[in-house]
């Protein structure tokens, strides 16, 4: 489950949805809960051994204060020295990043053999939640007379307002304030970040994303997806960008480990920073992401792994550095169809109409609620239906435009230069405020240009947008390739592609940055192909954003008042949708039935790993790791007279975002790191699937035992805090 996006009967699943929000959990295990809502949960029934406020303690030390945010994942301090547990896919950049054509540290893993020997990791940094705080009656304070314009703009000013007033950058206090389920309420979050972060020990790929995309989100899982890392402050003890001179961070809560492991049923529980749900939409906006959105994506995501793999075929420099973008493009990918297919088996856009249909007879009873809350859906439902036509094309022109650095820059200059011709009150100002931006990154956006993938990328693009309906297609780009058909037009395709990526003009910070100083008429007169390519681009960019902001203000007007409708009628206050707070979810272990006649155990052990073992990547165990099981070499890490423990599922509900988010007991001892999500739980954005959707986690005994007996890091294990196992 990357980053970013983790991934039975028909008339459950309905049921499901029907229930999905009442103010009390809609199955046994869904909800990602904000930690204030930890004390009214059915805990201690459940199997929790500590008290709700030794998780969540807002006036004082908890749980919540050893789970920070890493890059794009979670990660757990696990000692008093700022040492802290993550996933290898979440540290896996940092890795790449470091490496070079002689030493993968992608594939080969690193080593610190003390902390002078910790490796720094460009652009990653640790984030700490300080503070949780509702402001809702702040925030909506003086606004609910306003019109509905007038009242966003207020409620906008006013969280950036709070959250530049909150905020501290040079002592690393960051405050966000957002918008939970559609603005039914507001939080304000406030962070300390860490910028000093590197790796103590990270096991080999083929120990840390062991089965590869095959694997990937599929159960039985042996993946050993861990990495120990490190972050480090000033020798003052405040944020500090890297030097040899830094000290460890001091965190006010570590988590203990527990070395006796988890058996079916057990509760257990998950604290970490889910990325995005969407799980109070509408029908129309699910049927739209099921049957347009998603399987655009998934098709440019195929594409764009093919064309790296391609490049990266004859250039050994190439392929080592390509090799983040392949698996985080295949992740994406991979949870995106799966989660297509799981939305479509489950009837998830039938069961949002029934639920519409209760909705409607509930307004039809009452007057006064069908006048509060009646036109939400008409609305939602009209704006749809023009937007399942104008989605893709805009869709289809802004992937295109993003194809090549210097077209997508010049394209954002054409749009200013149009803009500019228009009468000012006409204008749009936030066009203006992104060129301002867009010309201090020109330099980094030209920087390690690959012209093939660049070239490539744009074939296929204007391949897309030949094959959008006849009403729907570019007439630009048609007039390009006029009189052209089959064979004849593809070869036009390349070779314009080729002449637009590999132009000589246009292609450097100077000559760029000057475009967003010229009048439409002056970059007319240069008679460029790639400057008239991008002109008309841009034209084609201003009318996609216009229908864009059309579609997106209907709904930002109607959604909220559904969502709050249908809060009314459940009665009490939802779960909110994940956002990338911080958040808690509990369940217990347990398999699962994947299909008919099938069953699938809970449990994955070290003797799994080697019966997979091909010698082949993805399947390539490392020869030590047999060593070890051949010779029952485990010292205290597995159970008596069994084998070494390595993944285990829960029914916790969790999404990308959570990967490496610590899974624990119900003593609060950490007994696994999560990393995935199963291929029958996918489409969990939008839905929750309890029969059949299930966490994937590391088995923290097989994270102990690879350090310690397969990596020769067993000095990193010395720091850690740890109860039970053998004696």
């Amino acid at each position: 489950m990357r980053n970013r996006i983790t991934r039975g009967a028909s008339l459950l699943l309905s049921l499901l949805l029907l229930l999905t929000l009442m103010p009390l959990r809609a199955r046994a295990d869904e909800g990602m809960f904000l930690p204030d809502a930890v004390a009214t949960l059915p805990l201690a029934k459940k199997g929790l051994k500590i008290k709700p406020i030794d998780i969540y303690n807002p006036n004082g030390i908890s749980l919540k204060d050893a789970i920070v945010i890493v890059d794009g994942g979670t990660g757990e301090f696990v000692s008093a020295d700022g040492l802290l547990l993550t996933n290898h896919h979440v540290a896996f950049d940092g890795l790449v990043s470091a490496s070079t054509e002689d030493k993968n540290l992608g594939d080969e893993g690193y080593r610190a053999n003390s902390r002078a020997e910790e490796l720094p990791v460009k652009d990653y940094q640790v984030t700490i939640t300080q503070e949780i705080k509702d402001v809702t009656a702040e925030i909506k304070a003086g606004t609910e007379a306003m019109a509905p314009a007038a009242r966003a703009a207020a409620i906008a000013t006013k969280m950036g307002d709070m959250q530049k007033a909150d905020s501290r950058p040079m002592d690393g206090i960051r405050v966000n304030v957002q918008a939970l389920n559609e603005g039914m309420y507001y939080y304000k979050f406030t962070y300390y970040i860490l910028r000093d972060v590197r790796i103590a020990y990270a096991p080999p790929r083929n120990i840390g994303f062991y089965g590869g995309d095959p694997d990937n989100f599929e159960w039985p899982r042996h993946c050993g997806d861990f990495t120990f890392m490190r972050a480090y402050t000033g020798p003052d003890g405040k944020p500090a960008d890297y030097s040899k001179n830094n000290v460890p961070y001091k965190p006010k809560k570590w988590l203990t480990i527990s070395m006796d492991g988890v058996k079916n049923d057990d509760f257990v529980m998950v604290m970490g920073y889910p990325g995005s749900t969407r799980r109070y939409r509408e029908s129309y906006s699910v049927a739209y992401n099921q049957d347009i959105g998603m399987p655009f994506l998934v098709d440019l995501f195929a594409e764009q792994i093919r064309i790296r793999q391609e490049v990266g075929k004859y250039n050994p420099a190439l392929k080592v550095s390509l090799q983040s973008d392949i698996f985080s493009i295949a992740n994406s990918m991979k949870a995106f169809d799966g989660g297509v297919i799981a939305m479509r088996h489950a009837n998830v856009v039938q069961s949002k109409r029934n639920e519409e249909a209760a909705f409607t007879k509930w307004l039809e009873a009452d007057p006064a609620r069908k006048a509060k809350y009646g036109e939400a859906l008409p609305n939602l439902a009209q704006i749809y239906s023009v937007w399942n036509t104008e989605g893709p094309r805009s869709q289809t022109i802004q992937t295109l435009a993003g194809t090549s650095a210097p077209l997508q820059l010049t394209a954002i200059a054409a749009q200013v230069a149009i803009d500019k011709e228009k009468p000012q009150a006409e204008r749009n100002p936030a066009l203006a405020r992104t060129a301002m931006v867009i010309k201090s990154q020109i330099g980094p956006a030209l920087a390690d240009r690959n012209l093939t993938i660049e070239r490539e990328e744009l074939i296929y693009m204007l391949r897309q947008a030949a094959e959008l309906p006849v009403a729907q297609r570019f007439d630009f780009v048609e007039k390009l390739f006029a009189g052209k058909q089959g064979e004849t037009r593809l070869r036009a395709e390349a070779d314009f592609a080729r002449s637009i990526v590999e132009s000589s003009h246009y292609n450097t910070p100077d000559a760029i940055a000057g475009l967003f100083d010229m009048s439409l008429a002056q970059m007319q007169a240069a008679n460029d192909p790639l400057l008239n390519f991008a002109i008309a681009l841009g034209a084609a960019l201003n009318d996609a954003q216009a229908k864009s902001n059309t579609f997106n203000a209907t709904v930002a007007r109607w959604r909220p008042v559904y969502v709050n409708g249908m809060a009314e009628m459940h009665g009490g206050k939802p779960y909110p949708d994940a956002n990338r707070t911080l958040r808690f979810t509990y369940g217990s272990v347990k398999g699962y039935v994947p299909e008919e006649a099938m069953t699938a155990s809970a449990f994955t052990t070290l003797s799994g790993v080697l019966a997979k073992d091909t010698g082949r990547e993805p399947f390539n165990a490392p020869s030590k790791l047999r060593e070890l099981e051949n010779a029952k070499d485990f010292g205290p890490y597995a159970p008596k007279g069994g084998d070494i423990p390595v993944n285990f599922l829960s029914t916790t509900d969790i999404i990308g975002g959570n990967s490496g988010s610590p899974i624990m007991n119900g003593k609060g001892e950490q007994v696994g790191i999560v990393f995935d999500g199963n291929y029958e739980g996918l489409g969990n954005d939008f839905f929750y699937n309890d029969a059949r959707g299930r966490t994937i986690s590391v088995d923290i005994r097989y994270v102990l035992f690879v350090t310690d007996k397969f990596g020769g890091a067993g000095w990193i294990l010395q720091e850690l805090s740890m109860k039970g196992g053998k004696k």
